[in-house]
């Protein structure tokens, strides 16, 4: 009896352990992502999700739709997400992405490249203040887009779509990725880099 009861304990151990392992593998892609961000970010790169047709209201216009048109095709948009009373990541997200704008056009495929800033505050981020935004980053219209989502449930899908996550800290403000995305025009998203990569990210682009 006392071997038969410990053949069946082993068995449910090894059933554990062996379900334990299966679920690490499976949360942490193979032991690559440690991190609910870079699982992100891998599953991005083995699985370009396809993002539905956005309408944003810009600083600049109303009913802007940067991918899902068949004008906008040959483009790549690298895109960050925002809010413009954040005072910490979105203020190194502003200044990087200056930098990037002023790099945009020393290479010949710049021209299909743009950059798109996307609040996800819309009770506060009015035309307003996505104006005092893309002023205090310099922001040029015809290269650089800041944007709100024109309804709730476009966010909500874009959120969902994209793997971004954002929460209220309690305080008005929120935590949030802080990351730079790589769209095409068809809207599918291929490729994220952290916030502190712009160069990377522009010359992954650049390659598309």
């Amino acid at each position: 009896m006392a071997r038969a009861s410990w053949a069946a304990t082993s068995t449910v151990l090894f059933a554990m352990s062996a379900g334990a392992v299966t679920a690490v593998w499976s949360t942490t892609c193979g032991l690559r992502a440690w991190t609910t961000e870079e699982g992100r970010r891998l599953r991005v790169q083995a699985k370009p999700p396809l993002l539905s047709a956005l309408r944003l209201t810009s600083s600049a216009a109303t009913g802007f739709v940067p991918w899902g048109r068949a004008d906008a095709r040959q483009r790549v948009w690298l895109v960050t997400f925002m809010y413009t009373r954040c005072p910490t990541v979105c203020t190194t997200l502003g200044i990087e992405f200056e930098r990037l704008q002023r790099a945009l056009g020393s290479d010949p495929r710049d021209d299909r490249i743009r950059l798109l800033s996307i609040s996800f505050d819309p009770p506060h981020d009015d035309v307003h203040a996505l104006q005092g935004y893309a002023s205090r980053y310099h922001a040029d219209p015809d290269r650089w887009a800041i944007a709100v989502p024109a309804s709730a449930s476009d966010l909500h899908r874009l959120e969902q779509e994209t793997g971004i996550v954002v929460i209220g800290d309690g305080m008005g403000g929120y935590t949030h990725n802080a990351a730079i995305h790589v769209v095409l025009g068809d809207g599918r998203l291929v490729r994220i880099f952290s916030f502190n990569e712009p160069g990377a990210a522009l010359a992954w682009a650049r390659k598309l």
